[in-house]
């Protein structure tokens, strides 16, 4: 659920990036307030807020074909992608395997 709601938000996003640029999930506060059945479909939904300093605001919504599931606060930052990477490849170095 958390994972569809995170990919909702950053689909918003999506048209106002550079070619060099991601949205990367920072936070997210959600409630799941139902459960679904296994084999149900569960879509989510996300609508922007607004803006708190660098931090795009989304409310985030999950449901099921019988209502919602979970909704939340979601928050994304815009990131360069070369950056993302480069920490990404310096965390992957001082981890031990």
């Amino acid at each position: 659920m958390v994972a569809l709601m995170e990919i909702a938000a950053s689909r918003i996003l999506r048209p106002l990036l550079a070619p060099d640029e991601q949205s990367v999930g920072v936070s997210i506060d959600v409630a799941h307030t139902a459960a679904t059945p296994r084999g149900v479909k569960v879509t989510a939904t996300a609508r922007y807020l607004g803006r708190e300093g660098k931090l795009f605001v989304f409310e985030v919504v999950a449901h099921d074909r019988g209502g919602e599931i979970g909704k939340g606060i979601h928050k994304r930052a815009v990131v360069s992608t070369e950056r993302l990477l480069a920490g990404a490849d310096r965390r992957n170095k001082s981890i031990r395997i």
